[in-house]
């Protein structure tokens, strides 16, 4: 896949072999018959696939076929193994004949299925970045941007926008690359979109501006309508999570322990069961826990919007100084020499300012990972669950505080986006321009962001853009609140100099989001004591279970004569693995629980790390492992 760049709009092709007779042949068939693929037509156009539907047609005949070979040779092992284990003969061919036939056809199907499936995903991403495009829009148009220009600030604002700046990029192209009319171009892209409610929003903007309405008017209506269904979704969102933590202790807490019971029961009694405890807490469990971490980080994927930074590109050629008659001219730096360059680039960053690691927590590893390193050259001989809690304490605990102290940090800015937008937009109807207004503000008190706006007011007295200014601010915090504030401040700018009602329209919904993320924050909080909860019961009837239960009867004396088919448990083994129970619980819970409570997954570090310390605490210390 390939980027060409047309009119400041990023435009994907896909240039993907298949051969060309393929491609004839399915053209005719598709001349010969549009009706029959018409759905897949209109999957292709609401991914926003860069491709025909012959061509498509022949990419999900032809590599199936080119897979065909593996296909065979793995059904062909299996069918060995099945004749071996069978005692069958010659079945190996014709299971590698089926493997061939069925994994074929499941491969077209899967490819022919695809756009429906993306289609589906980016409906849902859509909506629910919608409502917020929207306040852009607004925010936007009351600075006096015309609607062409302010789809091209959507389109490019595409980490802000997401797959609806990928909509109005389509309407910017059909206008700019291909020559159509505004209202043409808005009726495709709602003829084409997956989502209905923004082909229904397009409809009525067609109708705003064939009617030479008010464009502000209705966009802070349709503002105002979608930010109340947004909290209608918020509340069938939440009830999902909650149905969620109720499963999530039912599959993964209460029956693990529940058959945990019955199998020591079982074992006592004479039926070999080690096996089976051992798969249910090595595969059951963390395979099970994963999943559900899938499913939950899916979910609030959907329902939450992420902040994308803006990657700066930067250049590999490196000036060479002609001596000797040499040619002057550039050249490409060897791949040992950049990567050393960026190393010690890194390292003076590291170096020079501690406060690097606030903001990029990730550089942690560059010091904990060879500290850690050290430490496994002289614990070789330590037991697992020791490794487990040392790389907890060396790798995930350095990183996790400051993952904390970077979210605290974040929060904190953005409790103040509001307020600041809302003084700087009155002292900008007093007459003050942005960079006057700025430096008014960093004398005031606003917390950690006051911090912000000094630095932004030093870029600007050392001569820097307001622009760059701003762009630097928005990539230190790393919030997805001053990104879209960010992009709305700047396109107003653009257009006129008093930007007073864009900046309030960016406060409202500054206001309405961090609102509505506390109410979810609150809610799910009530999920994070249901885990801590149970993890507690799980781990004092493990306790219990391996402290009294199972040694009283191993110290009883018991006639074999009686009870022939009782057996005494390996106290060892099963204290060993009920200790791995608990390891695998408590981590598995604390991201849970992260997830749950804000939404990320690195924030459930510091809760594994807290239920696996208590876990090392009482097998170490009070059961004595």
């Amino acid at each position: 896949m390939r980027l060409r760049r047309k009119s400041d709009i990023y435009i994907k092709s896909i240039n993907i072999y298949v051969p060309r007779f393929l491609v004839r042949y399915f053209r005719k068939r598709y001349r010969a018959d549009k009706s029959r693929y018409h759905e897949l037509e209109r999957n292709l156009r609401s991914c926003r696939f860069p491709i025909t539907v012959p061509k498509y047609l022949a990419i999900a005949l032809f590599y199936p076929l080119i897979l065909s070979p593996a296909f065979f040779f793995l059904g062909y092992e299996i069918g060995s193994l099945t004749a071996s284990y069978l005692n069958i003969e010659a079945i190996e061919w014709i299971v590698a004949s089926l493997f061939v036939a069925v994994l074929t056809i499941a491969a077209r199907f899967l490819i022919l299925v695809y756009p429906k499936f993306y289609a589906s995903h980016r409906k849902r991403q859509i909506e629910v970045v919608f409502p917020h495009v929207v306040n852009m829009m607004l925010g936007i148009s009351k600075g006096g941007v015309p609607a062409l220009e302010m789809f091209k600030v959507i389109a490019e604002e595409v980490s802000v926008t997401g797959e609806v700046g990928k909509e109005f990029a389509v309407v910017v192209n059909c206008v700019q690359a291909f020559h159509k009319d505004l209202l043409s171009a808005i009726k495709y892209v709602a003829s084409t979109t997956p989502s209905q409610r923004f082909a229904d929003f397009l409809d009525d903007l067609v109708s705003v501006i064939e009617g030479s309405g008010k464009l502000n008017e209705f966009l802070d209506f349709k503002s105002k309508h979608l930010m109340d269904e947004k909290e209608k979704y918020q509340d069938l969102f939440l009830n999902s999570l909650g149905i969620l933590a109720e499963v999530y202790v039912a599959a993964l807490v209460v029956a693990p322990l529940f058959m945990l019971i019955i199998f020591v029961v079982m074992g006592m009694l004479g039926n070999t069961t080690m096996k089976l405890m051992q798969l249910l807490v090595y595969l059951y469990m963390p395979l099970g826990g994963l999943a559900f971490i899938w499913l939950l980080s899916s979910m609030i994927k959907e329902q939450e919007i992420k902040w994308a930074g803006e990657r700066v590109r930067r250049s590999r050629l490196v000036a060479r100084v002609a001596k000797n008659g040499r040619k002057p001219g550039y050249i490409y730096p060897s791949p040992l020499k950049r990567y050393s360059l960026r190393i010690f680039r890194i390292v003076r960053t590291l170096i020079g300012d501690i406060g690097v690691f606030v903001y990029r927590p990730e550089y942690s590893f560059y010091f904990t990972l060879p500290v850690l390193a050290l430490i496994l050259l002289f614990a070789h001989t330590m037991e697992v669950e020791m490794l487990f809690m040392i790389f907890l304490a060396v790798i995930v605990t350095p990183y996790a505080v400051l993952v904390e102290m970077k979210n605290r940090r974040v929060r904190k800015v953005e409790e103040h986006i509001p307020d600041f937008l809302k003084q700087l937009a009155s002292l900008n109807e007093s007459g003050l321009n942005i960079v006057s207004a700025i430096r008014i503000l960093s004398t005031s008190n606003m917390g950690v962001l006051t911090s912000e706006i000094i630095k932004v007011r030093k870029d600007l007295e050392w001569g820097m853009l307001l622009s760059d200014a701003l762009k630097r601010f928005e990539r230190r915090v790393g919030s997805m609140t001053v990104t879209k504030v960010t992009s709305i401040l700047l396109r107003a700018m653009e257009a006129a100099g008093t930007i007073k009602d864009a900046l309030f329209t960016a406060a409202t919904d500054a206001q309405l989001y961090l609102e509505l993320r506390s109410r979810i924050k609150n809610e799910m909080f009530v999920y994070i004591i249901v885990i801590y909860m149970t993890f507690g019961v799980f781990l004092f009837t493990i306790f219990v279970l391996s402290k009294n239960f199972i040694q009283i009867f191993s110290n009883m004396n018991i006639p074999t004569t009686a009870y022939a088919q009782f057996r005494v448990p390996d106290i060892t083994a099963l204290s060993r693995l009920f200790y791995h129970t608990s390891l695998i619980n408590g981590t598995v819970s604390g991201l849970i629980a992260g997830l749950m409570g804000e939404g990320e997954l690195r924030a459930g570090l510091k809760h594994a790390i807290v239920l696996a310390a208590v876990t090392f605490f009482v097998f170490n210390f009070l059961v004595g492992v």
